[in-house]
């Protein structure tokens, strides 16, 4: 499979489980809804901006993008977030929020794995 079919079902998938249709997520990046389309049928590659902003906004990482095996693991399931009439201004603050959150359970990840020092 080619790796822009990858991250456009990988997109697609995430985005159907997280209850957001195309066209929030298109006002969300500020590009038209046909754009969403083309990424996530792999029909064009989504520019590395994008991946960035889609990551934020669904709670992963942006390497999670690119894996071929990709199943949505609990701890995104977690960072869920579902409402009807999302403005675009609650997807940038939902954003910022998931993304602080990753960031913190990365460094807890990272402090929980560190060598104790003695």
């Amino acid at each position: 499979m080619h790796q822009d079919q990858i991250i456009g079902e990988n997109l697609k998938s995430i985005r159907q489980k997280l209850g957001f249709n195309q066209e929030q997520v298109a006002e969300y990046l500020q590009i038209n809804r046909e754009e969403i389309s083309y990424y996530e049928n792999g029909i064009r590659s989504a520019p590395t901006k994008i991946l960035s902003k889609m990551a934020n906004l669904y709670g992963v990482d942006e390497y999670d993008f690119y894996e071929e095996d990709f199943k949505l693991s609990s701890i995104n399931l977690a960072l869920a977030f579902r409402a009807d009439n999302i403005k675009p201004t609650d997807l940038e603050q939902i954003a910022k929020f998931k993304k602080i959150v990753r960031n913190y359970l990365s460094m807890k990840s990272i402090l929980e794995h560190e060598p104790t020092r003695s």
